[in-house]
């Protein structure tokens, strides 16, 4: 059986995996097939879409899964659960603005090149509308995540409560 937190710990890495995607690959970028790019981003965000209705179920249903520790000053467990909530928000409203991008292109988007995500019934304004409201909560999400992972290696490293070690697998224990 499965626990909760290893399953936490599934989805936070298959989460933060692609996203390091969607950061390092641009479908406007790729000049040699455009149409694969794309077909490949918009698989990409279903199966962000499906991690993130898990996690974000679990967390509805359960809260946070994790405290703050006891060794983080005042200003610290203050900011753990809103660095947390952020996240727990963010990621599902990029999710959903890329959703909302791909249902207003006026052209036919299928994830992976063979699920179908559109009717085609987009025009070009509202998808380049949809795309640029896409493209700033995903940076606002970097930045979230930035801090975030940050504020756990501070924590890991500075106060040494070993904060890294609750998300990590334990095979990676022994080289934090």
């Amino acid at each position: 059986m499965i626990t909760r937190r290893t399953a936490l710990k599934w989805l936070h890495w298959v989460s933060f995996f692609v996203i390091v995607y969607f950061y390092f690959v641009e479908p406007d970028e790729n000049t040699a097939d455009p149409g694969g790019a794309l077909s490949t981003h918009a698989g990409m965000g279903m199966v962000l879409g499906v991690v993130t209705a898990l996690w974000l179920t679990t967390y509805l249903i359960k809260g946070l899964a994790g405290r703050p520790g006891p060794k983080l000053p005042v200003w610290g467990k203050k900011l753990h659960p809103l660095s947390h909530k952020a996240l727990q928000i963010g990621v599902p409203v990029v999710v959903l603005s890329g959703a909302i991008a791909g249902l207003a292109a006026p052209y036919m988007v299928r994830a992976f090149g063979v699920v179908p995500i559109n009717f085609a019934g987009g025009t070009k304004f509202l998808h380049e509308l949809a795309q640029d409201a896409h493209e700033i909560v995903f940076d606002a999400l970097i930045v979230l995540i930035i801090g975030h992972a940050l504020f756990h290696v501070w924590r890991h490293f500075w106060i040494k409560d070993n904060a890294l070690r609750i998300m990590t697998p334990k095979r990676l224990h022994k080289y934090l």
